[in-house]
């Protein structure tokens, strides 16, 4: 029974394997005719086993065959064990070498395993960034979106885009308020209610001519229109436009910008009626007149005067520093921005284009254009003023040249006469008196004469000895009519203390000028003091020595710095403004200096001379008070 129980069991395992190998069959794609060989093998020996089993029991027992072997041993040991290890073995030695291609496969499986992996988990994770890519691209294109209808919505600039033609256009927040509308919905509105996107266009060449634009150009700049606002008032719209195109190329899409320009055209006009008048009046001025910037020296506009009076054109003068066309003289440097000078009404030379000077007229008054500072010059031409002065000193010259002979036979005809001496008192003085008037002229003729050749720069000083306390008698005894007719008294001192009797003040000069300077001073000191005064004259010795006269009343401020210039007076009855000027050529021909002092608060002016002193006489004359 043990046996029987071993054989069963070996059936069963024979059963068993069998089966594994029947299941492993449906999933074998290479050698399956092994697997079929090893099926049935295991088969046979499977019979092999359950003929053993049958042999165990009598009532099973087959009869023999061939006389002495029976059917049991051939089924059990030729077909069941030797014929199914024999197709075992066959195919298991067909099924080994699949083996190694099912383990080789199974690496190559493996490996494009862990490949396939490797490239599902990059696929997952370019995936993944792309997600949050698109997710970002998302959030920026939605906030953009929210930026850009809020920039749309509360633009303070008008913007309006849509379908070239009409057709869905929109309006922001800040066109409808140009329109005087409340919103864009309000405009869409009537729109609807008249069937006109165009309704707020009042003249319909303008919606032409725009539509016109927008198909052929893709980009418009400064269109302007006409449009009708909410309460019929008519503007003036400023346009700037971009269009898109359609796949043809054509142009059907467009978005703009929109201004009121109404009142900004009407400033334009006025501007340019403006300047236009203004450029009119410069034009039309005698005068020259040319704009220069004060920090760069250019030259920013002229008028016609200012060209016809120097040969320029405008092109020549425009954007050029000043000092390379019109003031050379300056060397670059600006007389008032670089130097501080104030210029008004003062004489200057202007060069032309060909090179010539012209004497001119100057006023400089700064001012204001555009936030830059700037120099208004105003030249007025005097060639032909300088030319009839010219020609009127050169008669007074001759004049004075003629009258010189006559004067100083008046002169010699009254020493003769006055050599007689039947004459009784009152012709004598009367002779007298005409004497001295016919030599103060001969010395005023002479004087003029002298006068022309410092200011032309060729007179020649010589130098004689002088008296001083000589000059000053012989000026008061001319000037002593003047004195009593105003009740005036003249103070002489030396040093500080009054002149004693007697003596003389030597001092090296020229007869003729020095009394010529004394005359003009002090006529001037007693015309302008007060009645009843007293003027003084006050000599310092030493080298210079100093004459000091001084009077009562002021010089007026409009005349105290330009005191010693030519023509320069104020206020008195007959002032040529000559005398000062004289006196002033008179102390530099002869190496002095001269100055003047007037003091509000004493109510006095002092004019200084100083001039080069020498060794003479200490005696001197005391003059009686005149």
């Amino acid at each position: 029974m043990v046996d029987v129980a071993l054989e069963t069991l070996r059936a069963f395992l024979l059963a068993g394997i069998l089966s594994l190998f029947i299941y492993a069959d449906r999933g074998v794609v290479h050698e399956r005719r092994a697997y079929l060989y090893i099926k049935i093998g295991l088969l046979l020996l499977l019979f092999g086993a359950i003929v053993d089993i049958t042999d165990n029991f009598e009532s099973l027992n087959w009869t023999v065959v061939a006389g002495k072997t029976p059917i049991g041993f051939f089924l059990k040991a030729v077909v069941g064990y030797v014929a199914g290890l024999t197709l075992l073995l066959i195919g298991l030695w067909r099924w080994l070498p699949s083996i190694n291609i099912m383990e080789q496969t199974q690496e190559d499986l493996e490996c494009s395993q862990k490949e396939l992996d490797c490239l599902v988990q990059a696929r997952t994770r370019s995936l993944e960034k792309e997600i949050d890519k698109r997710r970002i691209v998302e959030a920026n294109l939605l906030i953009a979106e929210e930026q850009r209808t809020a920039l749309y919505e509360n633009a303070p600039v008008a913007i309006v885009h849509g379908i070239i033609g009409g057709n869905l256009m929109q309006r922001n927040q800040a066109y409808a308020r140009m329109l005087g509308y409340d919103s864009p919905e309000e405009i869409e509105q009537r729109i609807r209610e008249l069937r006109d996107p165009f309704f707020i266009w009042p003249y319909r060449k303008d919606v032409e001519r725009m539509i016109s634009l927008l198909k052929s150009r893709t980009h418009i700049k400064d269109f302007e229109g006409r449009l009708r606002r909410k309460d019929g008032r008519i503007i003036q719209a400023a346009f700037s436009f971009r269009t898109l195109e359609d796949r043809d190329g054509e142009n059907y899409y467009f978005y703009g910008f929109a201004e009121d320009v109404t009142e900004r055209n009407k400033s334009e006009k006025h501007l340019a009626y403006s300047e236009a008048r203004l450029q009119t009046i410069m034009d039309f001025m005698p005068a020259g007149l040319f704009l220069v910037d004060a920090m760069t020296r250019n030259i920013i506009d002229v008028n016609q005067a200012l060209l016809d009076m120097t040969g320029y054109t405008r092109e020549e003068l425009v954007g050029f520093h000043c000092c390379d066309k019109v003031c050379p003289q300056h060397d670059r440097l600006c007389p008032i921005v670089d130097k501080g000078q104030e210029i008004n009404l003062c004489e200057r030379l202007v060069m032309t284009k060909d090179g010539t000077e012209i004497p001119v007229i100057k006023t400089v008054a700064g001012v204001t254009l555009d936030g830059a500072d700037c120099l208004l010059e105003t030249l007025v031409d005097i060639s032909e003023q300088k030319r009839l002065e010219q020609l009127k000193e050169d008669v007074d010259r001759i004049v004075a040249h003629d009258l010189k002979s006559p004067v100083a036979s008046v002169i010699s005809a009254c020493k003769m006469l006055l050599m007689d001496y039947g004459l009784d008192k009152d012709t004598r003085e009367m002779l007298e008196i005409i004497q001295r008037q016919s030599s103060r002229t001969l010395r005023m003729l002479n004087m003029s004469l002298t006068i022309y050749k410092i200011e032309a720069g060729t007179f020649v000083h010589e130098v004689e000895a002088v008296d001083l306390l000589g000059i000053l008698d012989t000026v008061l005894d001319e000037v002593a009519e003047l004195i009593r007719s105003n009740s005036l008294t003249v103070r002489l001192t030396l040093d500080g203390e009054p002149l004693s009797p007697g003596g003389v003040f030597p001092l090296e000069g020229n007869q003729t000028l020095f009394e010529s300077m004394f005359a003009n001073l002090l006529t001037n000191a007693i015309e302008e003091s007060s009645f009843g005064e007293q003027v003084t004259i006050a000599l310092t010795s030493g080298t210079p020595v100093t004459i000091a006269i001084t009077n009562t009343g002021v010089v007026p401020e409009a005349i105290r710095d330009s005191f010693f210039e030519k023509y320069v007076t104020s206020g008195k009855m007959g002032g040529t403004g000559l005398g000062t000027y004289s006196a002033s050529l008179v102390v530099r021909a002869v190496g002095g200096e001269i100055s003047m002092q007037t003091s509000d608060e004493t109510h006095t002016t002092t004019v200084t001379v100083s001039l080069p002193g020498s060794e003479g006489s200490t005696l001197f004359l005391d003059f009686p008070p005149r």
